[in-house]
């Protein structure tokens, strides 16, 4: 629903709109820009994956947002985090004040207040895994007046798809430690936002969309398969293929990546019933499936010099794929090559912007990709980290 407020000095002046709900959320996106995958589903936007959410532009001075989340188990260790950007600020935004934390249920969130009266522009992603929780948007609501999104602006903006597990979703990645294993994994201290598959897509400027979960292989285990979800708008927090299969079919057309980057495998090779050959089918078809629906895009795949990387890599050689130039490897540092570690034993923020820069020099350098901006600076967001050992 959209709800007007009407200029008290003249009828010839222009009517804003001042709440979004309903079907005006969609509407086409002529308000609100989402970010990621989603679904409009019964009251609301429903957002899964991790690094989705919405930018809106309005006139005025603060931003309100009402949210329901499911947690899984009802556990505080998976409450969802979101980070918000305004005006000029690039996500990820260091300042607590930018970071908020949902809970279980409906609630009211002010995701930003006491601006200067003006044209402001909020930017607000999730932080959070899907298993974590699944968050949807109910509505919209300033002070002021919303406008209307530049269509053709966002739809040519430079798009980088990410499939993964936990190494490229953040898992523990804003935790820090010298010692093996010294803390849990919990969503306060897990982003992906934080982490080099998104870091990577920042330093181009690009909109990013995750397809990806922690744990999760290319085949194995079956149940957590992320080559059987591609095809849906995403994973819920019953963590399996059985519950993302509920999710709405996603339309591939709405949103075309121009590079697609891979963080999978690592999973597979560790389940029970691994059969190599299967792992190697299901990898190639995977990057074919991709290949066909967006044949432009440029794909790179990383792994950490890992068998299941290596395994992969020499499937989609005697695949052909390798030849075709529209795919590239990367080898990344492993977890703890540079003496530091997230939780559970996962790469720390500073093995994530080591990790984003050779990307971005590899992308830079077979395709001639140019950044827009530097990547982030460890000592920013050393405050923000939960420090062990």
């Amino acid at each position: 629903m959209l709800v007007p407020i009407f200029a008290a000095c003249s009828e010839d002046e222009p009517q804003g709109v001042k709440r979004l709900d309903g079907d005006a959320l969609t509407a086409n996106g002529e308000y609100v820009k989402w970010e990621g995958r989603y679904e409009a589903k019964g009251e609301g936007i429903t957002l899964y994956h991790t690094a989705t959410g919405f930018t809106v532009d309005f006139v005025g001075t603060a931003l309100y947002v009402e949210f329901e989340s499911t947690v899984a188990g009802g556990s505080e260790s998976h409450y969802p985090y979101y980070n918000v950007a305004v005006d000029g600020e690039v996500i990820p935004t260091a300042a607590p004040e930018r970071t908020f934390r949902l809970t279980g249920g409906k609630q009211r969130i002010a995701i930003v207040e006491g601006l200067a009266e003006g044209k402001h522009t909020v930017k607000c992603l999730k932080m959070s895994e899907p298993y974590d929780a699944t968050t949807s948007v109910l509505s919209m609501e300033t002070d002021g007046a919303f406008e209307k999104r530049d269509k053709e602006y966002d739809n040519g903006n430079f798009r980088f798809m990410v499939v993964c597990a936990s190494g490229g979703s953040g898992y523990g990645s804003l935790a820090y430690t010298e010692t093996d294993g010294a803390c849990s994994r919990t969503s306060a201290n897990s982003s992906s936002l934080h982490a080099f598959n998104y870091l990577t897509a920042r330093m181009f400027g690009a909109d990013v969309q995750f397809v990806a979960h922690s744990g999760w292989g290319v085949a194995y285990s079956p149940n957590k398969a992320i080559s059987k979800v591609l095809d849906y708008s995403g994973i819920t927090t019953s963590n399996d293929v059985s519950g993302a299969q509920t999710t709405a079919k996603w339309e591939h057309s709405a949103w075309v990546p121009d590079v697609i980057l891979f963080n999978i495998g690592g999973n597979d090779t560790t389940k029970d019933g691994f059969d190599q050959t299967t792992y190697q089918r299901e990898v190639v078809a995977m990057v074919q499936k991709l290949h066909t629906l967006y044949p432009n895009a440029y794909m790179v795949w990383t792994h950490t010099n890992s068998n299941a990387g290596k395994y992969a890599v020499s499937a989609m050689t005697d695949a052909g794929i390798m030849k075709e130039d529209y795919m590239q490897v990367v080898v990344i540092p492993k977890v703890g090559a540079d003496g530091t570690e997230g939780a559970a034993d996962h790469n720390s923020l500073l093995t994530h912007i080591t990790t984003a820069d050779i990307i971005a020099d590899a992308l830079a350098e077979k395709w001639g990709f140019t950044r827009i901006r530097e990547n982030v600076k460890f000592e920013d967001y050393k405050e923000k980290l939960q420090i062990f050992g």
